[in-house]
């Protein structure tokens, strides 16, 4: 019996098109939080830019309320308070910088590590289906098409 004539092609053919289908889904699931991510990763410089701006924006809000203060405060007192709030808010623009770029630096190590694993899974994923694919091969080629029936009862 050929393959035309064999009753059990279709059911096989069917069934390699759903593991081709699941691989495809599964592989379009690791590329898809590899690179979200990748996005999250990719925020970063605007985030602490926008927070940078958000510290920078503050600090001349500062500097406005002690220029409305100035006209009823000694002049020493003024400069003192400038030279107060200047300080601490060049000790935050630090810390603000070094916290992101330690972030970064580890956010990075860490996405090495995950581009290592999903490239392990996907190789794993890849040899999963292609024995699955072999394994339905081999009993399409073992079958001749012949039915069994299931039980006797007569």
């Amino acid at each position: 019996m050929n393959a035309d004539q064999n009753p059990l092609s279709s059911m096989f053919e069917m069934q390699r098109t759903y593991i081709e289908a699941s691989r495809q889904a599964v592989t379009q699931s690791i590329e898809f939080q590899k690179e979200a991510v990748e996005a999250v990763i990719e925020s970063f410089d605007p985030t602490a830019s926008a927070q940078q701006d958000g510290v920078e924006m503050t600090r001349r809000a500062f500097h406005a309320a002690i220029d409305g203060m100035e006209p009823g405060l000694p002049a020493d007192t003024t400069e003192e308070l400038r030279s107060a709030v200047d300080d601490q808010y060049d000790a935050l623009v630090e810390v603000h910088g070094e916290t992101w770029e330690s972030l970064e630096d580890t956010a990075e190590d860490t996405i090495e590590g995950y581009d290592e694993l999903t490239e392990t899974q996907t190789e794993m994923v890849d040899e999963m289906y292609e024995m699955m694919s072999q394994a339905m091969t081999d009993a399409e080629s073992m079958s001749d098409g012949t039915t069994v029936p299931l039980s006797t009862d007569e």
